[in-house]
C-alpha cells in the first residue's frame, strides 16, 4: 500500500475510532435514562402513597444526578479500560436498584443527615464542573473546597447519605445493595487514584491530604 493511501486511510481509522466511543456514551446514557424511569417511577409512586420524605429526597438527588451525568460535555480523555468502566458503571447503576421498604420509618434527624450528605456529594460534583466524569481519566486536580479536606468527598457524601436511607429503609435487598455500593466505590476510587498517580500534581496533592473520605479514619 502506498504512503498516500495511507494517508487516506488513518482519518477513515480515527473517524471510526470516535463514532465507536460515540455510539459507546450513547448507549451507556439511554440505558441510564432507562434505569432512571423505573427507579424515579416506583420511588414517586411509594411518596404518592405514603408521603415518604426519604423516597422524594433520594429521588430528587438521583434526578440531579442522572441530569449531571446525561448533559457533561464529552469527555477530551478516554478510558479503555474494562474493569475501570465495569466498576464506574456499576457503581452508578446499582443504586437505582433501591426501593422503599413496606413500612415508613422516616425520622427528622436521619432525613437531615441523609440530606447533609447529598449536599456534600452535590457541591464537591458541581465544584469539578468540565472535570467529572463517569469513568476514572486525568480531567484536572482539583485541590480547593472539600477536595481540600478529603480526596474523594463525593463518595464521602453517597455513603452518608445512602447509609441514611438504608437506615430509614431497612430490608434484605436494601442492605446487600448496599454493601455492594461501598465495595465498588472503593474499587471506582482505586482505580482513579491509579490512574491520577502518574501526574506529578497528584501524588503531591496525595500527599498533603491523607485521607480519602473520611478524616482521621480512610
Amino acid at each position: 500500500m502506498s504512503f498516500s493511501a495511507l494517508k487516506v486511510l488513518a482519518p477513515q481509522r480515527v473517524s471510526s475510532v470516535r463514532w465507536g466511543a460515540k455510539l459507546w456514551e450513547y448507549c451507556c446514557n439511554a440505558s441510564l435514562a432507562a434505569c432512571y424511569m423505573i427507579f424515579s417511577w416506583g420511588m414517586l409512586s411509594d411518596f404518592t402513597r405514603t408521603h415518604r420524605l426519604s423516597s422524594l429526597i433520594l429521588t430528587v438527588f438521583e434526578t440531579l444526578i442522572v441530569f449531571y451525568s446525561l448533559c457533561r460535555p464529552a469527555p477530551k480523555q478516554t478510558n479503555k479500560s474494562i474493569y475501570d468502566w465495569t466498576v464506574a458503571l456499576a457503581g452508578t447503576f446499582i443504586l437505582l436498584l433501591l426501593r422503599p421498604a413496606p413500612q415508613v420509618h422516616d425520622h427528622p434527624a436521619v432525613l437531615a443527615v441523609q440530606l447533609t450528605g447529598m449536599c456534600i456529594s452535590l457541591a464537591a460534583l458541581f465544584s469539578l464542573n468540565r472535570s467529572w466524569g463517569l469513568v476514572a481519566a486525568n480531567r484536572g486536580i482539583k485541590t480547593a473546597g472539600m477536595y481540600s479536606v478529603v480526596r474523594h468527598p463525593i463518595y464521602a457524601g453517597y455513603f452518608v447519605s445512602f447509609a441514611a436511607y438504608l437506615a430509614q429503609n431497612v430490608t434484605a435487598a436494601n442492605t446487600a445493595i448496599y454493601a455492594v455500593f461501598v465495595l465498588l466505590e472503593l474499587l471506582r476510587m482505586g482505580a482513579e487514584e491509579r490512574v491520577l498517580s502518574h501526574d506529578p500534581d497528584y501524588v503531591s496533592y496525595t500527599r498533603r491530604i491523607r485521607w480519602r473520605v473520611l478524616p482521621f479514619v480512610y
